[in-house]
C-alpha cells in the first residue's frame, strides 16, 4: 500500500480503491460528527480543547471566539479530503490539499481515540489488549500510518 506518491508536479493519491473506500466512509462519518450536535459528543473535547485547563470562564471565552472558525476549518478539510477519495479532485495536491489532509487525517485519529479511551501513552498501550476495539484499533493504526506517509512524501526531495 503506497498512500501517497511524489511526481514531478507533486503529490498523488496512490491509495487502491480500497483503501479509499475505507477512508471515504470514516471522512463521511467525520462530516456527520462535524454536523451534528457537538455539545453532546465526548468526542467535541478532543477536537475542540480548553484553551485554557483550569480556567472554565476563559476557555468559554475562547471558545466563543474561535470554535465556529474552527468547525468551519475542519468541515472544510473532511469536504476537501473527500472529494479527492471520490475522484471529484485529481492531479497533484496544492500547499492547502496538503494541509486539509495532515489535519482531517488528526482529526478522524482524534475521533477513533477518544472512541476508543485513548488519553495517552499507557491507555493506547492498553488498547492493544482490549477486545472492545480490535477493529477499530487497526484502523487508528492504518490511519496513522497513512498520516505518516503523507508526512515523509511531502518532506521528501523532489
Amino acid at each position: 500500500m503506497i498512500p501517497f506518491v511524489r511526481r514531478r508536479d507533486g503529490v498523488h493519491l496512490g491509495m487502491s480503491s480500497g483503501e479509499r473506500s475505507v477512508l471515504t466512509s470514516l471522512t463521511e462519518q467525520l462530516q456527520q460528527v462535524l454536523a451534528g450536535d457537538l455539545a453532546s459528543d465526548p468526542v467535541a473535547a478532543r477536537m475542540f480543547p480548553d484553551a485554557y485547563r483550569g480556567d472554565a470562564d476563559a476557555s468559554a471565552e475562547f471558545r466563543r471566539w474561535t470554535e465556529s472558525d474552527l468547525l468551519a476549518q475542519k468541515t472544510t478539510n473532511a469536504s476537501t479530503v473527500h472529494a479527492w477519495l471520490t475522484g471529484a479532485r485529481d492531479g497533484a495536491f496544492t500547499v492547502e490539499d496538503e494541509q486539509a489532509w495532515l489535519r482531517c487525517l488528526t482529526d478522524l485519529r482524534l475521533t477513533i481515540a477518544d472512541r476508543l479511551g485513548i488519553v495517552d501513552a499507557a491507555t493506547e498501550e492498553r488498547s492493544y489488549t482490549s477486545d472492545a476495539g480490535v477493529g477499530l484499533r487497526d484502523v487508528y493504526d492504518w490511519l496513522g500510518y497513512v498520516q505518516e506517509h503523507l508526512v515523509e512524501t511531502l518532506s521528501a526531495s523532489h
